[in-house]
């Protein structure tokens, strides 16, 4: 007499899932975490007069991450000096850097130099490292897609094992008894 197979049980699959999915993302964390924190120890390079047009959009800057600017030339009238007071900077959360110059300003929409440091983030393996395996770590979303079809295809192979190839509790192989 031959007997029927049980069902597959994949709780196991799907919590080892869900783990993987968690320790990844709190070690990719972690990692950005150790490299931001290790951004103003690295050494500073400097960009002379860099052409941008002032406005009040915002202008990105060809080397994020900078540290300070240092001058900012008004380049249509002359070599003037802006005031800091003319602009603002800011940095997003992936080194971009940003000036935004006021509205009201007398220099908004004129070309400028802007004269500015910024952080190498090429010069230390403590940060580039921590930020490569970061990356990497960030990488496991594409792989996510790969485990759930291996996942789904392992239960149908299981389900047409069990309906057509299944083993009865002697041992030979056959189908199954309703």
């Amino acid at each position: 007499m031959k007997y029927k197979n049980q069902a597959v049980d994949l709780t196991d699959l799907a919590m080892g899932i869900v783990i993987l999915g968690i320790v990844v993302s709190i070690g990719a964390n972690v990692l950005v975490n150790l490299q931001s924190n290790r951004l103003t120890d690295l050494s500073t390079y400097s960009t002379a007069n860099e052409s941008i047009t002032a406005t009040d959009a915002g202008t990105t800057l060809s080397n994020g991450w900078f540290e300070s600017i240092t001058s900012v030339t008004n380049t249509t009238g002359g070599e003037t000096v802006l005031a800091t007071g003319n602009y603002s900077t800011s940095v997003d959360g992936f080194g971009v850097g940003t000036i935004t110059f006021d509205g009201s300003s007398p220099y908004n929409g004129t070309d400028v130099n802007v004269t500015y440091s910024s952080y190498n983030t090429n010069s230390r393996a403590d940060y580039t490292v921590a930020g490569d395996a970061a990356t990497g770590l960030a990488e496991y979303g594409n792989w996510f897609d790969i485990i759930v079809i291996v996942g789904v295809a392992a239960l149908i192979l299981a389900l047409i094992f069990m309906a057509f190839g299944g083993v009865s509790r002697n041992g030979a192989s056959g189908g199954v008894a309703f």
